[in-house]
C-alpha cells in the first residue's frame, strides 16, 4: 500500500530538522573546554618556589590534611564573584582536578620547599608513618572579586602528637589586586596567593618544631 509508506516518509522528514540540529551542536556548536590547574609558584611570573637551603631528609614528619573548600568552590567550572551576593560559573573554563585536591598538593609542595624538608606528606598515610605535625586548612574565600582583585581567606591550624595537641591556629587573608578577567591570569594569581599562605604556614611549622632553627646555645668555657 502507498499510504503507510507516505506516513513513514513524512515522519522521517519531520525528524530531520531535529537530527540536523543535534549534529550541529556536536560538530561546531560549543567551543572546547579549557582546563586549568594551580602550581607551586612564588609569584605572578610563574617561577617555581626556590628554597634557600637543602631539603632535610630527617627530622619531624609534617602531614597536610585534605583541604576543605566552600561548596560553591567545589564546582568543576571556575567560579568568579560578580557582586557581593552573586557568583558566576565559567562556561568552558574548568578545573582539571577537584580544587580541594589541587590546593592540598600545591600547599604540600610549597611547604616542602620552604621549610625545607622532604618529610612533608599528604593525608591519609599508612598508620606506620609516624606523623609529628598535622596541618589542617579550611578555605573561606578564593575567587576573583567584583573589583578585579583575587582574594584568598583561609583558616588553618597545626597539631602535634599525631594530631592530638593544638599548637597553632590562624586566620590569614591575602589579595592580588587588578587581575585581568581572563582565566589564565586568575589562576596565576590564585597560585601566587597559595604561595603566600604556604610561606606563613612554613614559618609556623619551623617555629613549632624548633628543628630547623639555628642553635642559640653558647659553648661552655
Amino acid at each position: 500500500m502507498i499510504l503507510p509508506r507516505l506516513v513513514r516518509l513524512n515522519s522521517a522528514l519531520a525528524l530531520l530538522p531535529l537530527l540536523l540540529s543535534g549534529c550541529g551542536g556536536l560538530i561546531g556548536g560549543q567551543p572546547p573546554l579549557e582546563f586549568y590547574t594551580l602550581s607551586a609558584t612564588s609569584g605572578m611570573n610563574g617561577q617555581p618556589v626556590v628554597g634557600g637551603a637543602r631539603p632535610a631528609s630527617s627530622g619531624p614528619i609534617f602531614a597536610v590534611a585534605a583541604v576543605r573548600v566552600p561548596q560553591y568552590l567545589s564546582q568543576r567550572s571556575i567560579v568568579v564573584r560578580s557582586s557581593p551576593t552573586q557568583l558566576d560559573l565559567a562556561d568552558n573554563d574548568v578545573w582539571a582536578a577537584p580544587l580541594s585536591d589541587t590546593i592540598s598538593s600545591v600547599l604540600s609542595e610549597n611547604i616542602s620547599t620552604m621549610i625545607p624538608s622532604d618529610r612533608v606528606v599528604e593525608l591519609p598515610v599508612s598508620a606506620a608513618v609516624p606523623v609529628d605535625y598535622e596541618l589542617r586548612v579550611e578555605i573561606v574565600r578564593f575567587e576573583r572579586q567584583p573589583d578585579g582583585g583575587v582574594d584568598l581567606v583561609a583558616r588553618w591550624s597545626v597539631f602535634s602528637e599525631g594530631g592530638e595537641r593544638l599548637v597553632a591556629v590562624e586566620r590569614s587573608s591575602y589579595r592580588v589586586p587588578d587581575v585581568s578577567p581572563d582565566f589564565r591570569s586568575i589562576t596565576l594569581a590564585m597560585s601566587a596567593l597559595l604561595g603566600e599562605l604556604s610561606r606563613d604556614i612554613a614559618d609556623t611549622l619551623r617555629n613549632v618544631s624548633n628543628v630547623y632553627q639555628p642553635s642559640t646555645d653558647q659553648p661552655r668555657s
